[in-house]
């Protein structure tokens, strides 16, 4: 993947939410710090996934790809990406970011995308929490996906102890959302883990792995954390994954692994 220069960059919007963005996660040199360490937990942890469950070479669409960076990192272990996203902005950029890989930028909503060939997997990195409804972006998501084939949900986890948001289950009105959605600075509601899984069955997918990762045992120590070396804060993060704080989980992040189903709910024998 390329580092754009600076004097690349085509307007504001580009240099906040594009190349800044990049600059501030992606090229930052202090991975130790909170944010950033995050930011490479959630991509490490997608591509690993994506490694254990689709073969190189597998198709993978990349829905809200934003700038790119599932995308390129994805098509440059080998994998078949479609880049899609509604902003041609962010399409410019990941294309000013490309070097090798198969790799495809498309614009479209992704609630009304489909493809007219099944991908083996879809990637919903850090968006289901930016729409107002839900169901028909995971719907999307498994229309696009061949049988047996693979999502890859990243979403702040909405039972961390300390989180403002309303979940999915308390939000009353959707409707009223509507205006508010896809904007990229804004999380409408968040998910629990439940809300989530009952959704994706919902959808015709069956959850075979969820993760819980970001302890903010680590996230929140402030000073002392830069006195200590990334393997040791990786370390202790990894270790108090699973701590509870005040009944609540520790951790800010959630990663899902959903696998389509050769049948949808409604239609299961087993269902009433």
């Amino acid at each position: 993947m390329r580092r754009v220069p600076e004097s690349e960059v085509e307007s504001d919007w580009e240099r906040q939410y594009a190349w800044g963005d990049d600059e501030r996660y992606l090229y930052n040199t202090n991975r130790r710090k909170a944010s950033v360490m995050g930011f490479f937990l959630r991509l490490d942890t997608v591509r690993a996934l994506v490694r254990r469950y689709l073969p190189k070479g597998s198709s993978i669409a990349d829905l809200a790809c934003a700038q790119g960076n599932f995308s390129l990192t994805l098509a440059e272990d080998g994998y078949d990406v479609t880049a899609v996203d509604l902003l041609d902005e962010f399409l410019n950029f990941a294309k000013k970011k490309y070097t090798h890989g198969k790799l495809k930028t498309l614009r479209s909503n992704i609630i009304e995308f489909r493809s007219p060939e099944l991908f083996d997997g879809v990637v919903l990195g850090e968006i289901i929490e930016h729409v107002a409804f839900p169901d028909q972006l995971l719907q999307s998501a498994a229309q696009n996906l061949k049988p047996g084939g693979y999502l890859f949900l990243t979403t702040p986890n909405g039972n961390e102890f300390d989180q403002p948001l309303p979940t999915y289950k308390q939000v009353t009105n959707l409707e009223e959302l509507i205006p508010k959605q896809f904007h990229w600075g804004d999380h409408l509601f968040l998910y629990t883990q439940e809300e989530l899984q009952e959704l994706l069955f919902n959808a015709g997918f069956e959850v075979i792995q969820v993760l819980k990762l970001n302890s903010s045992y680590v996230s929140q120590i402030k000073g002392v954390r830069y006195l200590l070396p990334l393997f040791a804060l990786k370390w202790i993060e990894k270790k108090t994954r699973h701590w509870m704080r005040n009944g609540k989980d520790s951790t800010n992040s959630l990663i899902v692994v959903g696998k389509k189903m050769n049948y949808t709910p409604a239609s299961h024998p087993t269902l009433t």
